[in-house]
């Protein structure tokens, strides 16, 4: 048995299936318990996980988690195989890099969106499983990133099959990441009926590579010595602050939170932001005590955007025509000497003379520069930083976490997206 096990590894998905059938295989067996934990698993190696991505995300999070650590054969099965058309147990433990019941199947049964039926269906119509925007074809191309160069392959129906650590570590654990992403953040994900019909074109093809994003989830005073060190692993770098500043404002709808930003100064007057955002973005500029300013950009649903005088809380100028666009980056150019002026790519869109108390000192590197957005969890926006830095993008969120995943699954389908763990 010793030799086995080093040899061979089962991997289980359980959910609240009896796994009693196991019980002979318990040396090599790691299960992955997404249900009720029960008595029987306390004779197995067992790991609890969010039940999150059906058995695909069990797959995943096993070759990701123990990618320089693998067996040289792992089998992969659900909790209840018997549901499936399988072979016999025995037959995956022989020496072939991938072992399945397999069946013949042309790539045009991809390229259109599945027709659930059943038990799906029902998923479907009670909000229970989410849909995908892609077809399963255009998603195991384009956003996983397979190279398919034949009209055929083979499907493994139920997902169980066995698979050699020589064949999983031809592909970089980033890619592995990469489709994780896609089903880590909901009990059923359609792109895991994806990976069930393309396990084997998945091990059977080559790769598209990508570049890669990295993100930090760190607060901005925390970054300045780490980016010299980590820039060139990257083509760019996003870093996510949480809005964890309040200011009331009255003009705006309820979502009060600032964060304090460090855009680029330029000459000493002026400082630099790109936006994108489908909903509005809020400047707060306090340049003292006595002179501080809120700039709405785009208003509520970008229909009016506003300049405010804070201090008296008054609205001193409206400027009716949209400004921003949700579809790309919009560059304002802000200058403050005596006066106030925001440009959008030259193009003047505030110009306010003498608004200025006495005491403004002209010093706009002592400036408090805040922003925020009532945005949901589709809409976002980054601004250029003190850095000199091209590849440096800071973006914000008001939640938690799964704003950010859920944000690299409509964002950035072209690169690698890597957590960068500092």
């Amino acid at each position: 048995m010793e030799n086995i096990k080093k040899k061979f590894q089962m991997v289980i998905a359980r959910y609240n299936e009896d796994i009693t059938w196991l019980l002979p295989f318990k040396d090599i067996v790691i299960i992955y318990n997404k249900g009720i934990y029960i008595d029987i698993l306390n004779n197995f190696h067992t790991i609890n996980l969010k039940n999150y991505g059906r058995e695909s995300h069990t797959y995943l999070y096993h070759i990701i988690t123990n990618y320089d650590n693998l067996s040289d054969k792992i089998i992969f099965f659900q909790g209840k195989i018997r549901d499936h058309h399988i072979l016999d147990i025995e037959d995956y433990f022989k020496k072939d890099d991938f072992i399945a019941k397999l069946n013949n199947m042309n790539f045009d049964f991809l390229k259109t969106k599945i027709k659930h039926t059943g038990k799906w269906k029902k998923e479907i119509n009670s909000g229970n499983m989410k849909l995908s925007l892609f077809t399963p074809y255009d998603w195991i191309t384009k956003i996983i990133g397979i190279d398919i160069n034949s009209d055929t392959s083979k499907i493994v129906w139920g997902a169980n099959f066995s698979v050699s650590k020589e064949m999983i570590l031809s592909k970089p654990k980033i890619f592995y990441e990469n489709i994780l992403r896609y089903i880590d953040y909901h009990i059923n994900p359609e792109e895991g009926h994806f990976l069930e019909r393309t396990w084997y074109t998945i091990f059977h093809s080559n790769i598209i590579f990508k570049k890669k994003i990295g993100y930090i989830n760190i607060q901005y005073n925390k970054i300045k010595d780490i980016l010299n060190n980590i820039m060139h692993n990257y083509e760019e770098i996003h870093i996510w602050n949480f809005m964890i500043s309040n200011e009331k404002i009255d003009y705006t709808p309820p979502n009060n939170q600032y964060l304090a930003i460090y855009p680029k100064i330029i000459d000493n007057n002026s400082f630099h932001i790109r936006i994108k955002c489908n909903n509005n973005a809020n400047i707060f500029i306090q340049l003292n005590e006595n002179n501080i300013y809120e700039i709405v950009l785009g208003g509520w649903n970008n229909t009016r955007s506003v300049i405010r005088d804070y201090t008296n809380n008054k609205i001193i100028h409206v400027y009716e025509k949209p400004i921003l666009n949700k579809n790309e980056f919009i560059d304002f150019k802000f200058i403050i000497s005596d006066k106030i002026l925001i440009c959008n790519n030259e193009k003047i869109i505030f110009d306010f003379d003498n608004i200025f108390n006495n005491d403004f000192n002209n010093d706009i590197n002592n400036l408090i520069i805040k922003i925020k957005s009532n945005f949901n969890s589709d809409a976002f926006w980054n601004y250029e930083s003190e850095y000199d830095f091209d590849k440096i993008k800071f973006f914000i969120y008001n939640s938690k976490y799964d704003n950010i995943n859920i944000f690299y699954q409509y964002h950035y389908y072209d690169y690698y997206i890597e957590k960068i763990e500092i």
